[in-house]
């Protein structure tokens, strides 16, 4: 089992990890006010007092609409002809100074404090969107999609491979890139793939293979099949709240595949280390491990037993702050462990 030494360094960065982690629960329910609200100056330099409290980058919070506006699927790709049984097109107003999420997870400090980017855009901007059942929204390519793909789209080159179509943002961008040669999707949803290939692949581009193979992202994912391509991003969640359950499950399949991401993968592993870090904790203070298991449910309670197993074949002894922070934020680690 891993063990730690007790010294004062130790006991200041298990604090000040638990702290993290209170700092940032708190900072999430003071922002949910202002989001998705249009703003008033008055609101305006509220949230900045609270950005400022926080230490969150607020420099601007207007966004230039051109970061929308000008990429190229949301300036080609037309949806406005999307009617199916379960589908449809709607032309969806943002209106201006309407406070949003420009993109996910972004770290702050060494302990666990994290943020959302967030802005406005200064005029009204029409988003088209694909809606289903009771007014939901289906598809977009909304700003926080397209920054928060950003990895996975500059770092596509030769054969590309992603699992999850959507509406095909990553494969309509990595396939105006010069040094794609190809782009390959595996999608589970038929209906999905009979929606693109009607609507939306008529107007991609037409001199790049792009072949779309209708199958479970998770029987596909292996070395044997991820090995035909340069490069894999795999993106078949919604958010990191259903994407964790998934990207466990791809982790326990212990396939090691250098050249891959994962769409949101940054804070996906944040709610894996808001898990170890009160189990490291706990060990720590030498509290009952199986207590602060039984305290958790569901999945949260799965990878606590996981982190549990992985810690108990480990026998080195953590002396330091670094030797700690190590641990929790070495994405290697953190997977290791789900893979458990």
């Amino acid at each position: 089992m891993i063990k730690f030494e007790n010294n004062f360094q130790l006991d200041t960065a298990m604090k000040n990890l638990i702290l993290s982690m209170i700092e940032v629960s708190e900072y999430l329910n003071e922002i949910l006010n202002y989001t998705e609200k249009t703003l008033t100056p008055k609101m305006e330099r509220e949230l900045i007092k609270i950005l400022q409290k926080y230490h969150v980058p607020h420099n601007n919070l207007k966004y230039d609409v051109k970061k929308l506006i000008d990429n190229p699927y949301y300036k080609n790709i037309k949806l406005d002809d999307v009617r199916t049984d379960t589908v449809w097109y709607e032309k969806a107003l943002i209106k201006k100074r309407t406070l949003m999420s420009m993109n996910f997870h972004k770290p702050l400090g060494k302990y666990l404090f994290h943020y959302h980017p967030v802005g406005y855009f200064e005029n009204d901007v029409y988003l088209p969107v694909l809606k289903e059942g009771e007014d939901k929204v289906w598809m977009s390519p909304a700003i926080s999609e397209i920054e928060s793909m950003n990895v996975g789209i500059q770092k596509g080159h030769g054969k590309c491979m992603t699992m999850g179509l959507g509406i095909g943002v990553l494969p309509y961008l990595w396939l105006n890139k010069e040094e794609v040669e190809s782009v390959t999707i595996v999608e589970f949803n038929k209906d999905v793939i009979d929606l693109f290939e009607k609507y939306i692949r008529p107007q991609f581009p037409k001199n790049k293979k792009l072949e779309i193979i209708h199958g479970n992202g998770l029987d596909y994912y292996n070395e044997e099949f991820l090995n035909q391509f340069d490069y894999a991003y795999i993106d078949f969640w919604e958010s990191n709240e259903d994407g964790l359950e998934y990207y466990t499950k791809l982790m326990e399949k212990k396939v090691y595949y250098e050249n891959i991401d994962f769409w949101v993968e940054d804070s996906m592993l944040s709610d894996v280390k808001h898990i170890i870090t009160p189990y490291l904790n706990t060990l720590y203070q030498g509290k009952s491990i199986a207590e602060y298991i039984s305290s958790l449910e569901g999945l949260d309670q799965a990878i606590a037993k996981k982190a549990n197993r992985y810690f108990k074949s480990r026998n080195h002894i953590i002396r330091t702050e670094e030797e700690l922070l190590s641990i929790i934020h070495s994405r290697a680690i953190l997977r290791e462990i789900l893979a458990q």
